[in-house]
């Protein structure tokens, strides 16, 4: 069997919120905007070979009561750049904000940095693997 990674999918509050950041923020290609898909907004988008679904909450659904500020079941997702220090900064430039400065402190000596989204998302940028490969 051959696995191979598809897509991220959020859900949230304001899916053109979201949407609008990636794409000003991460240069990330709308495929596709329905503002209503099975009974709530949802969008596609294409980060490089990475697609990124959001939707936004149904009529039926309540934001999450145990985790509010977090996506429960996803701490956050990670980009791969060469650089992150060049990416941190491409990323300010843009609107970027962050919640963890460009350091050192990643699996096996990995330089790391956290761009704050929308509704609180953690977005790791991480680069080349030090010392171990995945």
């Amino acid at each position: 069997m051959d696995f191979k990674f598809d897509h991220v999918h959020i859900v949230c509050g304001d899916a053109k919120e979201m949407t609008e950041f990636f794409e000003r923020v991460f240069g990330a290609e709308i495929i596709s905007y329905n503002d209503d898909f099975k009974g709530s907004p949802s969008a596609a988008l294409l980060l490089g070979s990475m697609r990124i679904f959001v939707r936004g909450l149904r009529v039926d659904e309540d934001p999450d009561a145990v985790a509010p500020v977090r996506v429960q079941g996803l701490d956050h997702f990670g980009i791969g750049v060469e650089d992150v220090e060049e990416a941190a900064d491409w990323l300010r430039a843009r609107g970027a904000e962050f919640s963890v400065e460009p350091y050192s402190g990643g699996m096996g000596g990995r330089m790391i940095a956290y761009v704050r989204g929308p509704e609180n998302i953690d977005i790791e940028i991480v680069g080349p693997y030090v010392g171990f490969q995945s």
